[in-house]
Order: C-alpha cells, then structure tokens, then sequence
C-alpha cells in the first residue's frame, strides 16, 4: 500500500481544520487551544502544533493529510511538517483579504522550501462577501500556472474536488 502525505496551510483562521475533518475518514488528529490572544475575535480555537487526518482512496492508497498551524508563532511547525509531501494546498480566507499578505508570505516560504506541486485554495465561498478565485488570484499576484480554486471547506464535494486536483498535479509532475 502506497501512503501519499500531503499539506494543508494558510494563514490564521483560513479554513484548514475544517478542511481535514470534512474529508477524513478517521477522527482527526487536532491540537487545538483556546485562544488567548488578539484572535479572539475570529475564533475560539486555534492550532498549535497540527492537525491530520487519513483518507483510503482504494486498496492501494491512502492519503494523509496534515494541517500546519497558522499564526506565525508556530511557524517552525511548518517545515517539520512538509518533509516527505508530495503537493500542498494554500487555504485563503477569501472573506478576508487582509490576510491575504501572510498567506503570500506563506507561499513564500513553501516555495523556497519545497519544490512540489501546489494549489490555492479560495475557501468560504458559501459566504455572501467572498472575494472570487480571480480576486485571490490578483491579491496574491499568483502566475497563472498555479492553480486557484473556489471551496467551501465545509463542503464534502469542493474538499474532494480540491485534492483531486493536486493529485493530478502530483502525478502530471507540475510543480
């Protein structure tokens, strides 16, 4: 059986927690505190180390799924947690544009470490003030090549779609 461990990050409050436990198939793996700083506001808990879950696509593979912690305290996270993906996913508030500059700054950091396939994620596109993919796409100023997709993290059927397309990025070798 082959194991496929992929990433999901973004900034602070984009969506990653509930974008694994919409897909997996197992109780995720969370290490969720309760906010005690300015995100109290947005939020009542917030990852601090990461969260992972597993989903069976059939008899021979299985992916793992594991989400970085957003805020930039717990950054160092994020390299223990991407040696050995092969694709990642960037989640974006897209409600809130404004932190679209630390979810580029999260690109940037991914870019340099890694050189494996990504995607972008325009989540809560079930909000009625959600920015558009396009809109992400210009906010982030992000090549056309990278891909930029509409989700609702709470959607089962976006989720699957979203990591069906970094899968065929993963197998088509797009970086």
């Amino acid at each position: 059986m082959t194991t496929v461990k992929m990433l999901i990050t973004g900034d602070v409050g984009s969506g990653k927690t509930e974008f694994i436990r919409t897909i997996s198939e197992i109780d995720p793996v969370s290490t969720e505190a309760k906010v005690t700083d300015d995100l109290a506001d947005l939020k009542l808990e917030t990852t601090v180390a990461m969260d992972f879950g597993r989903i069976t696509v059939d008899d021979d593979l299985v992916l793992h799924l594991y989400g970085t912690p957003g805020q930039i305290r717990f950054d160092f996270m994020w390299e223990i947690l991407s040696t050995g993906i092969l694709g990642y996913i960037v989640m974006v508030d897209s409600t809130r544009p404004q932190t679209c500059p630390a979810t580029r700054r999260v690109i940037d950091f991914f870019e340099v470490i890694s050189d494996v396939p990504y995607i972008v994620v325009a989540n809560k596109q079930d909000v009625d003030n959600a920015f558009s993919a396009d809109d992400v796409r210009h906010i982030l100023s992000l090549d056309e090549g990278v891909p930029v997709l509409p989700c609702s993290a709470l959607d089962k059927e976006d989720v699957k779609e979203v990591l069906l397309t970094l899968f065929e990025r993963i197998l088509a070798g797009v970086g």
